[in-house]
C-alpha cells in the first residue's frame, strides 16, 4: 500500500512489540499436534510423513521456527519433495484439529502430483523476490490446489522465506485482514467469502511493512511478521 496519507501504526501494536521478543512471538510460536490423521492421508504422497520437532510422526510440535528450517530445501530440491514437505507441515501447523478441507486438498494434489510439485517450488523461490508471482502461482485463475485459498497458501509463501524479518510474503488470512481494516479508510476485508486477489494481499503487506518500519530502531529491527502476529491475535 502506498497511501496518500500514511496510516499511523496503532498504539496497542507498540505495546505488543515492547512486551514480546521476536524469538518468542515468532520462532517459538507453534502447536503440539496429533500427526497421525495427517500421515494416514498423505503417506502415499511426496513430502510425507509430517514430523514434529521430536521427529515423531504420531504426535509432535510444529513451530514457525521448525518450518523456517525447511524453506531453503523447498527452494532447492529439484525433486520437489521438500516443497511438498513444507506444504504438508504448513497445513498441519495452520489447520490444527480442523480437517474440513484436508480431503479435498489431498485429492487435488493426487490429480497432478508432478505439476503441483513444480509449482510449489517455483512459488517458494518467487516468494523471496516477487510476491505477485508467488501469489499468482497459487491463484492464477483457478486455485492451484482445490480448497486452498489465500488464507492458507499465504502461510506457505511466508514460511518459504526462512524467517527473514523483511520477507514480503506474509500470512494474510481473514483475521489479519479484519484487524488491518479497522485502521484503513477502505476496508481490506473480502466482500464475498474468504477469498481475495493480489491487490488486497499487496495492500496488506505494504501496510504491515510500513508499521514495522515505524517502530524499528537502530537497536531493534521489527520484523514484518511481528506485525502480522499481532494482527492475527487481535483479529
Amino acid at each position: 500500500m502506498t497511501p496518500s496519507a500514511p496510516v499511523q501504526a496503532p498504539a496497542e501494536l507498540s505495546d505488543h512489540l515492547r512486551s514480546n521478543l521476536r524469538s518468542q512471538a515468532i520462532d517459538e510460536h507453534g502447536f503440539e499436534l496429533n500427526l497421525s490423521p495427517w500421515n494416514s492421508r498423505i503417506g502415499h504422497l511426496p513430502g510425507a510423513p509430517i514430523r514434529g520437532t521430536n521427529d515423531d510422526t504420531e504426535r509432535g510440535i510444529i513451530s514457525r521456527g521448525s518450518l523456517f528450517a525447511m524453506a531453503d530445501a523447498a527452494c532447492k530440491d529439484e525433486s520437489n519433495d521438500a516443497a511438498y514437505a513444507l506444504l504438508w507441515h504448513t497445513l498441519a501447523w495452520g489447520s490444527g484439529t480442523n480437517h474440513r478441507n484436508t480431503p479435498q486438498r489431498v485429492a487435488s494434489v493426487t490429480q497432478d502430483v508432478e505439476g503441483i510439485g513444480g509449482a510449489l517450488r517455483r512459488a517458494a523461490i518467487a516468494s523471496r523476490k516477487d510476491p505477485e508471482a508467488a501469489f499468482r502461482t497459487f491463484q492464477p485463475f483457478e486455485p492451484l490446489i482445490k480448497s486452498l485459498g489465500p488464507n492458507f497458501f499465504t502461510k506457505y509463501l511466508y514460511f518459504a522465506g526462512a524467517g527473514n524479518p523483511e520477507h514480503r510474503c506474509l500470512i494474510v488470512d481473514k483475521r489479519v485482514l479484519a484487524t488491518l481494516s479497522r485502521y484503513t479508510a477502505e476496508p481490506l476485508t473480502p466482500r464475498n467469502g474468504s477469498g481475495y486477489g493480489y491487490n488486497t494481499y499487496s495492500n496488506a503487506i505494504e501496510l504491515m511493512a510500513h508499521w514495522a518500519d515505524q517502530f524499528s530502531t537502530a537497536e531493534r529491527r521489527i520484523g514484518f511478521d511481528e506485525v502480522e502476529r499481532w494482527a492475527f491475535k487481535v483479529g
